[in-house]
């Protein structure tokens, strides 16, 4: 690696713009002030995954790997990125451990920044610390995001070779490594902004922002951990069938979801034909797959949208439980994939939206569907809502 003192020309003011789009001019110019040059050879490890760091890169020339190390230390390339990209973003926020390494492909030109050089002109300028800790705080998301894709894609095939019991196990560990990286967002937020809290470059309504940062953060883990719960609880146990009145399920399941979801404030109606008889289910079963769904219907759906429950015989041998939402809706491309492990509905706007949750609860009703001998059908239009309804066999 050479190194070359910066001279902060228009090429390189030029550079950081690209990869800080929300910083002004001036604070592109205040930053290049802690920016040098760095040259590498072709494959050329730059970070290495668990090493510590303190330096944040901006890539100029070239284009590296991003890989990370599987349990049994299999490489996985999760992405490759060119000029103007940046990586080792997590020395800024207080986080010293690399979670990636990153290796040249070609003879590479990079911009680096180190955290004490940064730090001594952020304290100084309020607007610049703040602007670009949210970019950076973005941009670890949607790493993030792509790195749960990506193991996702390795586990696919693995998944069709196991038994039941082998494929629920699989899941499981899945699961652990999405749930990992769903939380290493917020705890690094988190601990980021308790630093700079703690070291006083939070002050007036920096600070504010920094709590109510804090707070978002720490709703998002409790979600996560809920969503851990439900996973737990239905990790194959001998299921005990018996005849139970719909009624009781119904009220159990909407009073575990409204808990799970701090008491959510939508309307629920709840109407059962008269000619509906007891199911033969398993209680503990039946109940997380309507927890599921109604957790579902008021997680897509606008605040204090109205959720009915509709309950009745469509067929002289079949039981359908209907959990019907005026949500966002279902796009028919996404509906192939609904019952897949971890997939979430991601609302395409300026902003995009990815709803809370670890994309498990359709997975899990379908899981108790298929050991009642029962199926899920859905019906959906895009802006108008859903209805997810739980057929199941009489006897």
């Amino acid at each position: 690696m050479t190194q070359i003192a910066l001279k902060p020309d228009e090429a390189t003011l030029n550079l950081l713009q690209t990869a800080f789009p929300d910083l002004s001019r001036n604070n592109i110019k205040t930053l290049s002030q802690a920016a040098v040059y760095e040259a590498y050879p072709a494959r050329t490890d730059i970070c290495k995954e668990g090493e510590e760091g303190t330096t944040l890169y901006i890539l100029a020339e070239g284009e590296v790997d991003i890989i990370v190390h599987a349990d049994d230390n299999q490489e996985i390339l999760v992405d490759s990125i060119g000029p103007g990209a940046y990586f080792g973003e997590m020395a800024f926020l207080g986080e010293t451990t690399r979670m990636a390494t990153i290796r040249t492909r070609q003879p590479c030109r990079l911009l680096s920044i180190e955290e004490e050089d940064f730090m001594a002109i952020a304290q100084a300028n309020p607007s610049l610390l703040r602007t670009l800790l949210r970019q950076i705080i973005g941009h670890i998301r949607r790493t993030d995001r792509a790195v749960i894709n990506e193991l996702n894609v390795k586990n696919t095939a693995l998944q069709k070779t196991y038994s039941e019991l082998e494929e629920q196990e699989e899941l499981r560990t899945q699961f652990i490594a999405t749930l990992s990286h769903e939380l290493r967002t917020p705890l690094t937020s988190i601990k980021g902004y308790l630093g700079l809290i703690n070291s006083g470059a939070m002050k007036g309504d920096s600070l504010q922002q920094a709590l109510d940062s804090i707070t978002r953060n720490v709703n998002k883990m409790v979600g996560h951990t809920n969503d851990l719960l439900i996973l737990y609880e239905m990790h194959p146990q001998k299921p005990s069938f018996e005849y139970l009145e719909v009624a009781d399920v119904l009220i159990e399941s909407l009073n575990a979801a409204r808990s799970i979801l701090n008491d959510h404030s939508s309307p629920v109606t709840i109407d059962i034909q008269p000619d509906v008889p007891k199911v033969y289910a398993d209680r503990r079963g039946l109940t997380l797959a309507l927890r599921a769904l109604i957790e579902n219907a008021f997680k897509y759906s606008p605040a204090e949208a109205p959720v009915a429950i509709q309950v009745s015989c469509p067929k002289a041998d079949e039981v359908s439980i209907a959990v019907v939402d005026e949500g966002i809706g279902i796009a028919p491309a996404d509906k192939l994939r609904l019952f897949e492990p971890f997939f979430r509905l991601e609302k395409e706007e300026s902003a995009p939206t990815l709803y809370p949750g670890l994309g498990i609860g359709l997975t899990i009703a379908k899981f108790v569907m298929d050991r009642h001998n029962g199926r899920i059908k859905v019906s959906s239009t895009v802006g108008l809502g859903s209805t997810f309804s739980l057929r199941l066999p009489r006897k």
